[in-house]
């Protein structure tokens, strides 16, 4: 076999694999007010296991540099949160304290982040070893549901609880990242511009999320 057919052979070899990855995910908490109020006790979980799996493969290949594609499903895990409010109104963002002194509602939420992602990554290769950065479109299904109950708005309110569920289904966000690789084994971090969309009632707790995990190829 000549080295050019050898060449296309590889390169044909390579053109789809599976893929999957394990490891964590930090959620970026949105602002002092959202679900969570920093002046008064509160206590939050930003972090959570995380799974992606799918396939890939090399669009194209040269000696040293190529352009690889990727099609995963990510799973960037649940996220928890507790704390003490008071009502919007009534809680002063620059001095973080009540307005009126009030009885405080309590607040519980939960929520998690999934989508599918279609990236393109270029990468250069020398010895084995494999950099790469990659960006593209991110479909995704954030979801948050909170609880509160003792809510009050005005002094002599009878209290009251809520169920707060997020419902704006799937939209549109976007992924950025990059690896380093040794053969079939990388390590890969990824930017998810995964929040709710603008004008959601019901926001999610967080805006974005940093993604890391230790991925296989085959």
């Amino acid at each position: 076999m000549s080295l050019g057919c050898a060449a296309a052979s590889a390169h044909a070899e390579s053109f789809f694999n599976a893929e999957a990855g394990i490891g964590g995910t930090a959620y970026t908490q949105a602002a002092d007010g959202l679900w969570l109020q920093e002046g008064f006790p509160h206590k939050v979980q930003l972090t959570a296991p995380a799974i992606e799996a799918g396939f890939t493969g090399d669009a194209y290949q040269a000696e040293h540099w190529g352009v690889s594609w990727h099609l995963n499903y990510a799973w960037l895990g649940a996220i928890h949160s507790t704390g003490y409010a008071t009502s919007d109104a009534n809680y002063n963002l620059a001095t973080k304290t009540e307005r009126v002194a009030m009885p405080l509602a309590n607040f519980s939420g939960s929520g998690h982040d999934m989508g599918f992602l279609a990236t393109i990554e270029p990468h250069y290769d020398y010895a084995g070893w494999r950099f790469g950065v990659e960006a593209g479109p991110y479909y995704h299904r954030p979801t948050w549901t909170a609880d509160a109950t003792n809510q009050v708005n005005y002094i002599g309110q009878t209290p009251y609880q809520s169920h707060f569920v997020d419902e704006e289904g799937w939209h549109l966000g976007y992924v950025v990242g990059a690896s380093v690789a040794y053969r079939r084994l990388s390590v890969r971090y990824q930017y998810f511009a995964n929040g709710s969309k603008a004008g959601n009632p019901i926001p999610a707790l967080w805006t974005h999320a940093h993604v890391l995990t230790m991925n296989y190829r085959w």
